[in-house]
């Protein structure tokens, strides 16, 4: 990893794009994707610099999904996700991003205007989401774009983080997903984890319009005590919550959220966007 470098250093050239573009190839079948996937990876790791959509990102593909899609599409990914946000990040409005990986949604509402607190437990992936901040010279822009490295949950205290070397962005702090579908080369590490309530509140956030979660299972444990503990007045007008791993939560956070006023206003196939009402 190199987070020195200036943004630049490493091109991403045409071979390592046609590479990456094959292994993404989803016409091929699944194993056969994943054969290519892995010698791509040891190949073309990276790391790479590249800019899609007005944005600047130091990727490596062979560590990270979301690094795979940038440098194999040439966008973003999640578009439809994006869309979906969209009209919610206007300027002045604050997006508070947990789970916040390299920070393509981070970037992406910072773009449009908003105030944007991005949370990332990975220390390493943490690192790559400041480097992507700099290089969008938004490092020391405290006003636009605040960054948190801790885990957020219930309460505070420490956990295991479970991380895979081929895709550092599915941290997750739920053991229970590391096995079957997802099963691979996971191991530990002892992250600090801290009430969303108390993060936010260290941060000066006097409000947040939209929240996005995207932790690997563990979405319930963040949203739910928040808006059981938290002010009203805290409370964001659009969440949007990862729901893939929705079988690994403790409690059912759609079901609930209705319960406290909030209606599903759209949804991907990872992901539903929640409005609360009047």
């Amino acid at each position: 990893m190199d987070t020195v470098s200036p943004f630049g250093t490493y091109k991403a050239e045409g071979l390592v794009r046609y590479a990456w573009q094959l292994a993404d190839r989803h016409d091929l079948s699944v194993s056969l994707r994943k054969r290519i996937r892995a010698l791509v990876s040891r190949v073309f790791k990276g790391p790479y610099d590249t800019e899609v959509d007005g944005l600047r990102f130091r990727i490596y593909p062979g560590q990270n999904y979301d690094d795979r899609k940038i440098l194999a599409k040439g966008r973003l990914p999640e578009r439809a996700e994006h869309k979906l946000l969209k009209p919610f990040l206007i300027s002045g409005s604050v997006f508070v991003d947990v789970g916040a990986n390299i920070g393509s949604y981070t970037l992406f509402a910072a773009s449009c205007g908003a105030e944007v607190l991005a949370v990332e437990a990975n220390p390493e992936t943490a690192a790559k989401l400041r480097f992507n901040l700099q290089a969008n010279g938004l490092a020391t822009d405290v006003c636009r774009v605040q960054l948190a490295e801790v885990a957020i949950g219930d309460k505070a205290g420490t956990l295991s983080l479970w991380t895979e070397p081929s895709n550092c962005g599915f941290a997750t702090l739920v053991e229970d997903l590391t096995t079957g579908e997802w099963a691979g080369d996971w191991t530990p590490k002892e992250v600090t984890v801290r009430p969303l309530a108390d993060v936010v509140a260290d941060k000066g956030l006097k409000r947040i319009d939209v929240l996005k979660v995207d932790v690997e299972g563990f979405e319930d444990r963040v949203v739910l005590p928040f808006l059981r503990t938290a002010d009203r007045v805290l409370w964001p007008r659009v969440i949007m919550l990862e729901t893939n791993c929705r079988p690994h939560w403790v409690e059912d956070c759609t079901s609930e959220l209705e319960i406290l006023g909030y209606r599903a206003a759209g949804s991907t196939t990872d992901n539903t966007v929640f409005e609360l009402g009047s």
